[in-house]
């Protein structure tokens, strides 16, 4: 039965929000587009509660609000067009899995995610939280978290985190070549390679969101917005990788690294097979009971107790020893290999270097 429908559209109003704060505050390219990547799942969870809280809305008024519930149709048909036309394809290949891409589809995915739409879509979302006011007198938006601490700022500059900001680096994700200030190899080479760069891309880029993720915890502490976010959206990409790995996705055209590496007779394969074993087994619960329900998803039968960080049946410490441990277990069966090793080396600063080109490599602000 659907429950709290009103708390939990409050919920991820302000988390779509505070992911676009958090991206424009962080000051470096690459990483500001692999935290983006929350802001489309947070967009297709709510317009799925959007659906069930309008015909909630409907009953209460019994006819008497007709043109306020014709104007939030509008609108949730409007963000309907937006998700059914990019936001869902974005997030599926993205955030909720890490999909094979052709090459011309990987710089629109990574793209779409900019400024301009992103701030389009807040724009939308206050619209719709106005006219709720309207309808529902005791809906209140969720309170906004103050604006991220300036601490934040020297900390990841540290060299053992982000180091300086518009520093020239060489990272191996897959959207590198289309990433201002990033140097990577090409995708789209041989599928054996295609899809180590894709999984260990995602591995890095679970290592910068986990830089990014450092000073915050120690700036707020667990209990804050931008730390559940962040966790959230590590939490989407654990799953993502061992998706990844050891089962693929037949939906998404994709298949698993285990058999891409058989196929090819990579030596990892043993290491990354008996790694599994060693995995937490509390991720099924992770998985079950976070992941699906209030993390990649918002399930409409789920007490809004469960959407904060502190009720979620998880030590953190725990989990961030687990995404350590599978990410350690592709880094080390890749490194067994030539054909994959270079792929694991972690990002770092290009010395020396004056430039990178920047053909269809625009910065976040200007898309």
């Amino acid at each position: 039965m659907a429950i709290d429908l009103a708390k939990k559209v409050a919920h991820l109003a302000r988390d779509f929000r505070e992911t676009l704060q958090l991206v424009e505050f962080i000051p470096y390219e690459l990483e500001k587009r692999i935290v983006a990547r929350l802001g489309l799942v947070k967009i297709e969870a709510l317009h799925g509660i959007l659906g069930a809280y309008k015909n909630e809305l409907r009953r209460a008024a019994s006819g008497t609000r007709n043109y306020e519930i014709a104007e939030l149709e509008r609108l949730i048909t409007k963000m309907k067009t937006d998700v059914d036309t990019g936001i869902r394809n974005a997030r599926n290949v993205q955030v909720g899995h890490s999909l094979a891409l052709g090459f011309g589809e990987i710089p629109e995915h990574w793209l779409f995610m900019g400024h301009s739409t992103f701030s389009i879509l807040s724009q939308d979302i206050g619209e719709i939280e106005t006219i709720i006011q309207t309808l529902d007198a005791t809906y209140s938006a969720a309170p906004a978290p103050p604006v991220p601490h300036a601490s934040l700022l020297p900390a990841w500059r540290h060299p053992n985190l982000l180091g300086p900001p518009a520093a020239l680096r060489f990272a191996q994700v897959y959207a590198g070549p289309w990433t201002p200030d990033v140097a990577s190899i090409l995708p789209g080479g041989h599928p054996m390679q295609d899809a180590s760069l894709r999984v260990l891309g995602l591995c890095i880029m679970m290592r910068q969101l986990g830089m990014v993720l450092v000073p915050v915890i120690a700036a707020e502490g667990y209990g804050s917005v931008r730390a559940r976010l962040l966790h959230e959206l590590t939490m989407i990409d654990f799953f993502a990788l061992e998706e990844a790995v050891y089962e693929g996705n037949p939906r998404g055209n994709t298949t698993s690294l285990v058999t891409e590496w058989t196929a090819q007779n990579h030596p990892g394969v043993p290491l990354l097979l008996a790694g599994r074993a060693t995995l937490n087994p509390d991720r099924t619960k992770w998985r079950d009971q976070i992941r699906n329900k209030v993390c990649a998803h918002m399930d409409s039968d789920v007490p809004a107790g469960m959407l904060e960080m502190p009720n979620w049946p998880l030590i953190p410490q725990d989990f961030h020893a687990a995404v350590e441990r599978l990410c350690q277990i592709v880094v080390q069966a890749a490194r067994t290999d030539i054909r994959t090793a270079f792929m694991t080396t972690p990002v770092s600063p290009i010395m020396n270097a004056l430039g990178l080109a920047r053909v269809n490599a625009p910065n976040w602000a200007d898309t």
